[in-house]
Order: C-alpha cells, then structure tokens, then sequence
C-alpha cells in the first residue's frame, strides 16, 4: 500500500505531468479545428460537459501543489543538512555525488572554502559550506502562478455563466437579480492614457437596495452584485414613430441599435406588415473622430426603408427630429446612448490576476537572483573510511565546479595520512 501511495505522489508530482496534459489538450484543440471555425469555445464546452477532460485538466494545480510541497520539503532538508542538524546525505538533492577513499583535513578545506568566500559548518564529520541565495522562492511563486493560472481555467470553463443587457442612459441599470439604480450618464471620451485610446464610463446612481454610486468603465471590469461588468458594444435606444399610406394609425416602438463603429447596419422590422427600416450612424467629416456623435449625444440617423425588398426610401434625421415624403412619416422623438454589457460570474478571473502577479513577481526576483546571488552549496561526510562529496549550484555552476573539484584534490591528496577532525 505504502508502494502504490509513493508511486501515485511520484507521478502527481513528476514535472512531466503538465506538458503531458498540455499537449493532450493542445492535440484535442487540433481536432476539434478540423470540425468548427469556434475550436476554443467548442473545446470549452467539451470540458464542461465531460468529467474526464475536467479531471484531466484539474491534475495540473493538483501536480503545482504536489511540486510546491516537494520543494518545500526539500529545501528543509537541505537546511537541517547544511545546519549540521541532519546526519543524512541526500543524494537525491545534490546535482553531482562523488565517492573517495580518503579522509578530508576539514580545518584546511574549511579555510579554503572561506577564502572563496562560501560560509561554512562543521561537526564531527561533516562540513557544509553555501553562498549566494536560494531561490526556492522563486520557484514557490512560479509553481502558485501555475497552479493559480489552471486553477482559474478549470473554474472558468467549468462554472462560468453569462447574461448580456441593454443599459440605457437615463434608465434603470438591470442587473442578473433584477433592477439596479438609475444610469445617470454613459460617457465616451478620448483617453489620455498609454493602453486604450477611448475610456467609456457607466455612472450609477445608488439603488433602493443598497448598492452606493457606482462607475463602470471598460478596464479593469467591475464587480456588480457578484458579477463582473463587461461593456462590450455601442450602440443607441431609439424611440421610433412609423406611419406609412397603408397604416394611417402609425406605429411606434423603442428599439435598441446595434449600429456603432459608423457604416455598421441594424434592422427595425415593422411587425405585420412587408417594412423593414435599416439604420446606420453616418460616418463623419474627415478629420473628426468616428465616435464623435456618441461622444457629444448628438446622434443623425441614416435610414432606408424597405418593403419586402425594394427600398422605397431613404433619408436622415437627428434626435427629436421627422422625415415625410410621399406618405411616408419617420420620427425620432428620442434617441438615448445605449451599451451591450455582459454580467459574467467567472471567480476563476480572480486566480488568473493572482497568476499574473505570482509570474511577475517570480520573474523579478529569478533574474537578479541568477545573476548576482547564484545559491552553491556542498557537503563532505565522512564515514566508514569514505568521504562523500555532494555539490549543486543554481548558477555560477561552472566557477563552482571549480571549487569543487579543487576539494575533492585536496581530500585525494590525504589517502594516505591519518584523517584529521
């Protein structure tokens, strides 16, 4: 039993279990291409449904916390052995072990290792020597951004839900419980920053249930009522009044526009009857900013008129404003600035920004680290007439190999005096 447990926590925790999973994953990504134009969101939903890919990829946080425990485990070993608080040799943690029969002058080795400016411990019949820093940090923090990073895959592609809404300007914002407070204003803007070159922004007025004044902008989304704000496309609530010879009693409806960038087209049929009303948002003077009538409110529609096929007029008007022809009559009393926005439960976004940080943060300590404070450490053990040698270097390997090797001269050059300790 004991066998079997070491064998499965070898292999949860063997550094090849990742790619393995990865490269599964990346061969089924392949195959589904061959099928849909909509490979990842169909992968997704394979995983979703299926119990085995689920599992399948929760073995990588599973393998980064086996890894984070046999590092951990490891480096207080190779404490309590450099210490002198540990008799045990630990091959398994050294790069290179070397076996001599001789007896090292622990004193003269001692000296020489100081010299090369490594500190030192020594008991009876061991000296441990080290410099530099370890970067078991390093590797702490990467593997919890790894296990972070698929973590938060596993929990978005299994848990996440979606809902999209209409948010209006001068309206109630609606939300995935019900009704929020009022939108007092949807602003576009010209950004001053380096990253986006618009900022929208989404300002709430606080509700009757409790949430304060609230502002909802592009990046970073915020969190609503559990659920993460995406505001994904502009649009316009247009309150629309149709009459035509055939329908002398007219209609009206309020419609919601899909229709920015400029030239991007949205359809308002007239229900019962062969008319269909295209509208779009003229593109503007050269020189002017294609948004700029979402920017300033002041937005003139296009429109054509079809009746089943055939248009049978075209024309524009602004907010508030009628166009009449040959019994025809289209009037715009209202046109309010609208935005698409997705309410997203995704709590696994949350564990990808840790992952984010976690990298970072890894990565800032690896290089300077690497560079300037290489971690070296030996041992030399004593026993049953044989010194055994054990070295590992996380950088600099190649000056401490040097010293190394100059070590194991100096004990070769004892094998036949009487050990000193």
């Amino acid at each position: 039993m004991k066998r079997l447990l070491h064998a499965i926590l070898a292999a949860g925790s063997s550094r090849a279990l990742a790619p393995l999973v990865i490269g599964f994953f990346f061969l089924l990504y392949i195959g589904v291409a061959f099928f849909t134009d909509e490979t990842l969101i169909t992968l997704m939903a394979f995983t979703r449904k299926s119990l085995i890919l689920g599992a399948l990829l929760a073995l990588i946080p599973l393998n980064s916390v086996l890894r984070m425990l046999q590092q951990s485990i490891g480096y207080l070993r190779m404490r309590r052995i450099v210490t002198g608080k540990s008799a045990d040799s630990a091959p398994d943690l050294f790069d290179e072990t070397v076996k001599l029969p001789a007896a090292p002058l622990f004193q003269e080795l001692e000296t020489r290792l100081v010299a090369e400016g490594y500190k030192t411990s020594r008991s009876n019949n061991a000296l441990a020597a080290w410099r530099g820093v370890g970067n078991i940090a390093v590797r702490i923090l990467f593997l919890a951004g790894t296990f972070c990073l698929f973590a938060g895959i596993l929990i978005s592609t299994t848990t996440r839900t979606a809902q999209r809404q209409m948010i209006i300007e001068g309206g109630q914002l609606p939300t995935p419980e019900g009704i929020g407070g009022r939108v007092e204003r949807i602003a576009l803007e010209n950004s001053t920053g380096s990253i986006l070159s618009r900022t929208l922004t989404m300002e709430v007025a606080p509700s009757s249930a409790g949430q304060g004044r609230r502002s909802f902008g592009i990046y970073p989304p915020s969190l609503y009522g559990g659920a993460f704000v995406y505001p994904r496309y502009l649009g316009l609530s247009l309150f629309l009044r149709f009459s035509a010879p055939e329908i002398p009693t007219g209609y009206e409806t309020r419609s919601f526009l899909n229709c920015y960038p400029p030239g991007k087209e949205a359809n308002v049929a007239i229900p019962g009857t062969p008319y269909r009303i295209v509208f779009t948002v003229p593109e503007p003077d050269a020189g002017s900013d294609r948004y700029i009538s979402y920017m300033t409110g002041n937005a003139t529609l296009q429109f054509k008129l079809l009746k089943d096929k055939e248009v049978v007029l075209t024309g524009s008007a602004p907010a508030g404003g009628e166009f009449a022809r040959g019994g025809y009559r289209l009037s715009f009393p209202e046109i309010r600035r609208l935005v698409v926005t997705d309410y997203i439960r995704d709590y696994g976004v949350l564990f990808i920004w840790a992952a984010a940080l976690f990298f970072t943060a890894a990565a800032g300590l690896w290089l300077p680290i690497r560079i300037f404070f290489p971690r070296r450490e030996m041992l030399f053990r004593y026993e049953h007439d044989t010194t055994r040698a054990c070295s590992r270097a996380e950088g600099a390997a190649r000056r401490h190999a040097g010293v190394f090797h100059e070590a194991l001269d100096m004990i070769d050059a004892q094998r036949d005096e009487t050990p000193v300790i």
